[in-house]
């Protein structure tokens, strides 16, 4: 068995929305009109972009129901944001399996979120939406794993969860390739930007020389081990001066790694509305 026998269909992938999305210059005088169109483009993205705008989170008792005034009352970073990740969890939604969406979807959100925070402390505030969409996207592998073998995945999840092994270790050991390899290869079969594949097809716990000049990838490494030493996504992990070293080991300063990993930088992360909002939708 090897990675081509995985169906890279039997999801929604509308990957020329998405970097759509995420060129949109703000500062065009047609950017509005833009993501409007791109977002009709989509009836299930329309839906629930227009949910999430009345929820109680962000409606303040209006009754929106239109994506233009949406726009205009929430902003066009916000929305644009809101439409990523209406795109990205359409990856997700064939799943209720509460194990899968804590370690593999809230995963996700929580690291795009990490990556898109650390992106601004490290002073590369451009660069925070790209973070975002990186973070989004980098465990996709792991949700084609899912739809090809739910039982197989599940176990190779448990399996890492409970020895603090590797995921891609474990899922070598069930099928013989693992979620990384399935990155590479859906970058090639939707046919998405060359430049996913540095989220979707790489070891993001392995150092690479990309992190020392890159601030997008040097952020998703870190946010990625942050969110799985907090037990989502990965193994539990206490041990401080381990973290700190394999932080340095990305590239990161001492005094950032310190305020990276006191425990309220992921929990505070977890306040933020967006997350709470999309985290069990």
């Amino acid at each position: 068995m090897d990675c081509q026998t995985i169906n890279y269909r039997n999801i929604p992938v509308q990957s020329d929305i998405i970097v759509g999305i995420i060129e949109l210059d703000v500062d065009s005088v047609s950017c509005f009109r833009e993501l409007e169109n791109l977002i009709r483009s989509d009836q299930g993205v329309t839906a629930l972009l227009l949910r999430v705008v009345n929820s109680p989170l962000y409606s303040r008792g209006r009754n929106i129901t239109t994506i233009p005034l949406s726009i205009s009352v929430l902003g066009f970073n916000v929305v644009r944001s809101l439409a990523l990740l209406a795109f990205s969890r359409s990856l997700f939604s064939q799943t209720k399996n509460s194990q899968f969406r804590t370690h593999v979807w809230q995963h996700s959100l929580l690291t795009a979120l990490a990556s898109q925070s650390i992106c601004g402390k490290l002073k590369h505030t451009s660069g925070r939406d790209e973070a975002f969409v990186a973070g989004l996207m980098h465990d996709t592998g792991k949700v084609l794993l899912f739809n090809h073998d739910q039982k197989r995945c599940l176990e190779a999840l448990a399996l890492s969860i409970e020895t603090g092994c590797s995921s891609l270790e474990a899922e070598q050991r069930f099928f013989g390739f693992n979620h990384v390899q399935i990155g590479d290869e859906a970058v090639t079969q939707w046919k998405l930007p060359e430049r996913f594949r540095d989220y979707m097809a790489f070891d993001l716990a392995v150092p690479r020389a990309k992190y020392a000049t890159d601030a997008v990838l040097l952020s998703l490494a870190v946010a990625n081990s942050l969110v799985k030493w907090r037990g989502i996504g990965g193994c539990l992990t206490e041990d401080a001066e381990l973290q700190k070293s394999a932080l340095m080991s990305l590239g990161l300063d001492e005094p950032l790694c310190n305020v990276l990993l006191d425990e309220t930088f992921v929990a505070d992360l977890m306040e933020i509305d967006t997350y709470k909002l999309f985290a069990t939708l």
